[in-house]
């Protein structure tokens, strides 16, 4: 990996360090974070099975999944929300409030939040970089890969683990392609196990590959 590769990732790790005391999503206690994790994953596994507007993008499906986790899942939310099969979930108790230019979840500066961050964001201000070991990997985590020759260098899945609509496999990671040729791309789930052996080494979570940043976990979690 070259020397200025290395200082740019270098930032993007001290950044997510740091990131931790201004986190704007506090949950209450560990059966809060069980319930964010059991929803997260949930709504982001959903995409695959039917999809919404507003995910266009890899940062779009993690945006989504926080948003709609931290939600009260009244009856008018669930038949909204259109679920291929029902969440027994409990709701996250503690959320944080509103404001009347939207709900700022997501850290995008020196004490400014909005609802909006894209991935380098996300993982940069928003998440606590675990090494690049996806052993560490518990649900609700990132992958988060950079390739410097794309138009879009920076790019999230998300880790499942087991899946409540596959019967196999405990390992399961969904993600959001972004555009391709012009269309609007898609939504895809694979197992871990596979993406370790891509077809396309630079997608391969493994350490030899040099465009896996590592792996990343939201810092109120």
């Amino acid at each position: 990996m070259d020397r200025r590769r290395l200082v740019a990732l270098a930032g993007v790790l001290v950044a997510a360090t740091v990131a931790l005391p201004h986190a704007q999503v506090r949950l209450g206690d560990e059966a809060d974070r069980e319930a964010f994790r059991a929803w997260f994953t949930f709504l982001a596994d959903a995409q695959f099975y039917r999809t919404t507007p507003d995910v266009i993008d890899c940062a779009g499906l993690v945006r989504h999944a926080v948003r709609e986790a931290l939600r009260a899942h009244t009856p008018e939310w669930r038949r909204g929300a259109g679920l291929p099969i029902e969440a027994p979930y409990p709701d996250v108790r503690t959320r944080p409030p509103g404001q009347a230019d939207g709900w700022r979840l997501f850290r995008v500066g020196e004490n400014a939040y909005a609802e909006f961050a894209d991935a380098k964001t996300i993982v940069g201000l928003n998440a606590r970089a675990l090494g690049r070991d996806t052993g560490a990997l518990r649900p609700a985590d990132l992958l988060y890969f950079r390739q410097d020759a794309q138009a879009s260098p920076d790019h999230l899945m998300v880790f499942v683990g087991p899946s409540p609509f596959e019967r196999d496999g405990r390992d399961w990671v969904v993600y959001h392609t972004g555009p391709i040729d012009g269309g609007p791309g898609e939504v895809r789930k694979a197992r871990l196990a596979d993406l370790v052996r891509h077809p396309v080494a630079r997608w391969r979570p493994v350490a030899p590959n040099t465009s896996f940043v590592g792996v990343f976990r939201l810092v109120w979690l």
